[in-house]
C-alpha cells in the first residue's frame, strides 16, 4: 500500500489526560517537542575574552538545537518547523544579524571562526530541508499542501530568500538554486511577491548610484537608470 503524504497522515496515540486512544493529524501542535530556541547574536567586534565566552555559550545552544532539529524524523521535523515560533525567530535572527563577508571587523578568535562555520552549515541545512517536500518515497508532503505550508506559515518570504542568496550563494550555488527552485515551483505566489518587491530593490540601487556620484548631473558618465531598462518579470529571470 502506497505511503500517505504527511499532510494526510493520521496517527493514533494515547491521550495523556484520559489514557484513551485517539486519532489526530500527524501535523499537529501536540506533536511539537517542548524546546526553546534562543536567538542568535553575532560575534563580538572586539576579542574581549568575556564577550567571546558569552558569544560561544549562546552560539553553542543554537548549534546544538539545530543539530537536534536536523536529526528528527520527517514528521517530527515538520511539526517543529510549523508550530515552534521560537525556531523561526532563531532562524530569522541568524539571517538578520550574522556578519556578511563585506562587513568591517577585526579578525575573530579561532574558536569563534569554527563556531561560525558550524552555525553557517546548520542553518543552511535547516533551510534546505525546509525547502524539500519529498525526502523519500515514504516521507513526503503533497506538493499543493507543501506550497501552502511554506506560504501560510511564512517559512520563506522574499527578504529571507534574498538573505539566503547573500549568505550562501558563494560555494553553495547548486544546492541554493535547487532550494529556491523548489520553493518557487511548489508555491508560485512567490513570483507575485518578487514582482511587487522588484521596484523597491531597483529604486535602492538607483539611490546608491546617485549617492556615489555614478548617476546624475555630477557624474562623469551617465549610466542608464535601472528602472529605465526593459522590465522583466520574475518568471523571465534565472533563479541564480
Amino acid at each position: 500500500m502506497p505511503a500517505l503524504p504527511l499532510d494526510q497522515l493520521q496517527i493514533t496515540h494515547k491521550d495523556p489526560k484520559t489514557g484513551k486512544l485517539r486519532t489526530s493529524p500527524a501535523l499537529h501542535p501536540e506533536q511539537k517537542a517542548d524546546r526553546y530556541f534562543v536567538l542568535y547574536k553575532p560575534p563580538p567586534k572586539d576579542n574581549i575574552p568575556a564577550l567571546v565566552e558569552e558569544y560561544l555559550e549562546r552560539a553553542t545552544f543554537v548549534a546544538n538545537d539545530l543539530d537536534w532539529l536536523l536529526a528528527l524524523p520527517h514528521d517530527k521535523f515538520w511539526c517543529q518547523v510549523i508550530f515552534d515560533e521560537t525556531l523561526q525567530k532563531c532562524l530569522d535572527s541568524y539571517l538578520r544579524y550574522v556578519p556578511r563577508k563585506f562587513d568591517e571587523g577585526v579578525a575573530s578568535a579561532p574558536e569563534v571562526v569554527d563556531m561560525q562555520k558550524r552555525l553557517h552549515r546548520s542553518v543552511f541545512l535547516t533551510f534546505l530541508r525546509m525547502s524539500t517536500h519529498k525526502e523519500s518515497k515514504d516521507h513526503f508532503i503533497s506538493p499543493s499542501a507543501f506550497g501552502e505550508i511554506l506560504y501560510n506559515n511564512f517559512l520563506f518570504d522574499i527578504p529571507k530568500i534574498l538573505d539566503l542568496c547573500v549568505l550562501f550563494g558563494k560555494g553553495n550555488s547548486p544546492l541554493l538554486q535547487k532550494m529556491i527552485g523548489n520553493i518557487f515551483t511548489q508555491q508560485p505566489s512567490y513570483y507575485s511577491d518578487l514582482d511587487e518587491t522588484l521596484p523597491t530593490i531597483l529604486q535602492v540601487f538607483s539611490n546608491i548610484l546617485q549617492h556615489c556620484g555614478l548617476q546624475g548631473d555630477g557624474a562623469n558618465t551617465t549610466p542608464q537608470k535601472l528602472e529605465e531598462r526593459g522590465r522583466l518579470t520574475p518568471s523571465d529571470m534565472p533563479l541564480l
